[in-house]
């Protein structure tokens, strides 16, 4: 049976789903799934995938998940894809609208209203739809609709470039987790793939052959920071902590 590998449909995951497709071996043992980050924890609840990468913050939550991977989505000061947009600065906001597609994001933006930029907005759940703001307002936007959309705003903060300044860490927002046991070859396997794309951006760009309105050779090897090493592992238990007060 076909290990069932579920894969954020963002740009920021074209170096593993390039290196995951060159491994022949692990590609003729896998089937490859593809969703935005909310649907890839759901296809984990739901056993409808075996393998996912899953916003950290929805990672307590999964019956028996565990970090299986040694790489992740994660950023060491700025990321440039995950932001709060809004038409007025931060002291004037009093509603932020959560985006739909995230966990991880959202959950730093309450922590980082709390913690660091001393506001109380009420916060509700977004939808597909990105109307125009009211003047008290912000939205958090993800992906590649943040690399699209972040010119159209008066103001803009980069979720991990503000937390950055508050704290001095990296910060982590996907780590690949599997919710049962998974044949020890295999994940040898998987993890080799994974190395192989990280080591390999501009060919994995190549590979992917879409065309893009934002330079995605810079955010790749500037932006997105894909090794899970002690830091980010720091980075992210301080992270649970402060979102428990939230």
């Amino acid at each position: 049976m076909k290990v069932r590998v579920s894969i954020i449909n963002y740009s920021n995951t074209i170096p593993f789903v390039y290196g995951l497709h060159h491994n022949s071996e692990l590609a003729q043992r896998s089937e490859f799934l593809y969703h935005y980050p909310a649907q890839a924890v759901e296809m984990l609840r739901s056993n409808q995938a075996d393998i996912s990468i899953v916003p950290v913050a929805a990672i307590p939550s999964i019956p028996n998940g565990r970090i299986i991977s040694n790489f992740c989505i994660g950023a060491l000061q700025h990321v440039d894809s995950v932001r709060l947009c809004s038409p007025v600065d931060l002291p004037h906001i009093q509603r932020i609208t959560l985006d739909y597609q995230s966990r991880s994001s959202n959950l730093l933006t309450k922590v980082l209203a709390q913690y660091v930029w001393n506001i109380n907005p009420q916060f509700e759940r977004g939808t597909q739809g990105y109307e125009t703001l009211s003047n008290n307002s912000a939205k958090v936007i993800i992906g590649d609709r943040a690399l699209q959309y972040k010119d159209s705003f008066a103001h803009t903060w980069d979720l991990a470039q503000e937390w950055y300044k508050a704290f001095a860490k990296p910060f982590v927002f996907a780590c690949w987790v599997a919710n049962k046991d998974i044949p020890a070859d295999y994940l040898q396997l998987f993890e080799q793939a994974l190395r192989y794309g990280v080591a390999h951006i501009d060919e994995a760009i190549a590979y992917h052959n879409t065309p893009k309105t934002f330079d995605i050779h810079t955010y790749l090897h500037n932006a997105v920071s894909y090794e899970f090493d002690e830091k980010k592992q720091e980075a992210l238990q301080l992270f649970y902590r402060l979102a428990e007060g939230v």
